[in-house]
């Protein structure tokens, strides 16, 4: 069973509410708290309602929500990734030749 995030409340009184309307509807849907619930960052973006794929245009209809238009790939942040993972490498290679003059 595949979830899919169909309400992004800033609180977690109010996705409480929200699965509990979705409950009482027949939806079976559960909160997760993200990092948050860890108790790391702020609740704002981190709260997300769940639902089963197989439930999700209901859920929208009964919440009066739209889906997320999908993420586009951030060519920017692609790049950046690789970056780092290369000056990681790079670092790494030359710890090892340090090291091996040392010893």
């Amino acid at each position: 069973m595949t979830e899919v995030g169909v309400a992004f409340p800033n609180d977690e009184a109010t996705a409480q509410l929200i699965a509990s309307r979705l409950r009482a509807a027949g939806i079976a849907a559960r909160v997760d708290r993200g990092l948050w619930g860890s108790y790391q960052v702020a609740p704002r973006g981190q709260i997300t309602v769940l639902v089963d794929e197989r439930h999700v245009q209901r859920a929208h209809e009964i919440l009066g929500t739209q889906r997320r238009p999908a993420e586009t790939p951030q060519p920017m942040l692609r790049f950046g990734i690789v970056f780092v993972v290369i000056a990681l490498a790079i670092g790494a290679a030359m710890i090892v030749v340090l090291l091996s003059r040392l010893g």
